[in-house]
């Protein structure tokens, strides 16, 4: 399964970005080989408009099974419910690595 966290940076230790379209960057968790990888998500953080549905694009491009962040806008939920991604917002105050834990371990409420 491919979880995908936004993130103020680069590493498991890196707190959640609680912004979804124009939040820093993307950790994309891979939980069956324990891998994971970045994506800089500047470009739609800096966009006038379209922040959050062209994120949500590329969560679909990135093969996302479920999204982490505090909150994802009507449009952009609109467009990871149409491909079947989960999301879950309750992940405020904690590293992306606490999340990964808190998932793994049912303590996390799909919206």
């Amino acid at each position: 399964m491919k979880l995908l966290f936004t993130s103020t940076g680069k590493t498991l230790e890196s707190e959640m970005d609680p912004r979804f379209g124009r939040g820093k960057g993307f950790i994309l968790y891979d939980t069956d080989t324990k891998t994971f990888l970045w994506h800089d998500n500047s470009e739609n953080a800096e966009a006038g408009h379209g922040a959050g549905t062209n994120a949500a694009r590329v969560v679909v491009d990135l093969g996302a099974d479920a999204v982490f962040t505090s909150h994802v806008g009507p449009k952009a939920g609109a467009v990871l419910s149409a491909v079947g991604i989960d999301t879950y917002s309750h992940v405020e105050n904690m590293t992306v690595l606490e999340a990964i834990e808190k998932f793994q371990n049912n303590e996390l409420e799909k919206d």
